[in-house]
């Protein structure tokens, strides 16, 4: 009989008992380190932007000079050059004059502010008519708007993006130190598996769950090692799993988690170190007899074998727990707001993931489930994502407003 924990118990456990390991840190180029987890404060060494600059095309002007300014009583103000890209102004303004400027020109001297060359006009006259007035500051992007030298920029344990990266061009960074990615070995199990490059007879199936979790894996920043095909022996199965995990912070057994005779994944981890098992069953469809055990500052998941409860396992907690051991915990699961399709009951005293499939429907986004059993693998391409239902929960109403979690 297993000792079920409710889904938000899994997670203050995973929380509770598992950190950061001592990570060593690798040294990228920015362009390298995207999806990346940052070592270290990053701060800014200078100003962002290092000058005041013009954020359209216009004239420089001195403010004052254009109050009261309109399209029927233009100021008239002297024209008195232009300022180039890249080049640093070589003059002052004067009250009553006027000085073209293109977006990102450096200000020139005594201007505080920009007008739109579109409420300019130029007669070639020696003059600019300003048909508009200009407040101190109007379209003026001013030294450090963006980043004050020694502002923290990146936090330690943030995830990269393409934008942060950016962001460390702009400020000069052109290598960075991340942490290691945490590794996780895989292991799978069971008498009727076989390789992927074998054709099945009788009763065996392909391993789907190693390739699967592998894929997944590398989509979430970790990096993954696959140890095989064990069959159901706790001693072969001990000695894979145990020379896995010293190559690995977290260890993945698929199938061998159930409460059956055969099923060895809890003997094993409970036989190879302290504390051992911590959760055996959690309150939950699908993946009901999932392991999570603790092996010193190690991780070791006992998964369902069943490929689409593999996958849902994976999502709702593995990936929280590389979350955790990336120092991540806090970042949001992508996600999108749907409409429910249909009426969907509730499985009573289980937490559900329900997979669906995401469709457009005169420009409203609407969810509907994915109907089968566990062990079927075309849920696992058929869905988008998952809906959590709630323990207790009656289900869910047709035409209400769903999160889905996407895969």
């Amino acid at each position: 009989m297993l000792e079920v924990k409710s889904v938000s118990e899994v997670i203050r456990i995973i929380d509770d008992n598992f950190s950061i390991p001592g990570l060593e840190s690798d040294v990228l180029r920015i362009e390298e380190a995207v999806g990346r987890i940052a070592a270290e404060d990053l701060k800014a060494p200078e100003d962002i932007p290092g000058f005041s600059r013009s954020s359209v095309d216009g004239y420089a002007v001195i403010s004052a000079d254009t109050f009261g300014a309109s399209e029927s009583t233009p100021a008239q103000l002297m024209h008195t050059g232009e300022v180039k890209m890249g080049e640093k102004p070589q003059l002052s303004l004067k009250n009553g004059q006027a000085v073209y400027i293109p977006t990102g020109g450096e200000m020139p001297g005594n201007a505080d502010a920009v007008v739109m060359v579109e409420y300019t006009e130029n007669l070639d006259d020696g003059y600019v008519y300003i048909q508009k007035s200009a407040a101190p500051g109007n379209s003026v992007v001013y030294k450090g708007d963006d980043v004050k030298a020694g502002d923290l920029v990146i936090k330690s344990g943030t995830r990269l993006r393409p934008q942060d990266v950016g962001v460390l061009a702009a400020m000069g960074y052109s290598r960075i130190a991340v942490r290691r990615k945490i590794r996780v070995g895989i292991v799978s199990t069971g008498d009727e598996i076989i390789g992927v490059d074998e054709k099945p007879t009788g009763a065996q199936v392909r391993d789907i769950n190693s390739y699967a979790l592998y894929a997944g894996l590398l989509e979430h920043g970790a990096q993954p090692e696959l140890y095989g095909i064990v069959k159901d022996n706790f001693e072969n199965i001990r000695q894979v799993v145990d020379k896995a995990l010293q190559h690995s912070d977290i260890v993945l057994v698929s199938g061998g988690s159930s409460a059956g005779a055969r099923d060895e994944t809890r003997k094993v981890i409970d036989s190879l170190g302290s504390p051992g098992v911590l959760v055996h069953g959690i309150a939950v469809k699908p993946g009901k007899p999932t392991i999570l055990g603790k092996i010193g500052e190690k991780a070791v998941i006992g998964l369902p074998g069943h490929p689409a409860s593999a996958y849902s396992i994976f999502k709702a907690f593995v990936c929280h727990l590389i979350d955790v051991m990336d120092g991540r915990k806090d970042e949001l699961k992508p996600a999108v707001r749907a409409i429910m399709s249909c009426k969907y009951p509730s499985n009573s005293g289980r937490e559900e993931f329900l997979p669906v499939e995401l469709g457009d429907n005169e420009g409203k986004l609407y969810a509907s489930p994915v109907f089968g059993k566990s062990g079927l693998i075309t849920l696992l391409t058929a869905a988008d994502g998952y809906v959590h239902i709630s323990r207790g929960s009656e289900g869910v109403d047709q035409g209400s407003e769903v999160e889905v979690f996407l895969f």
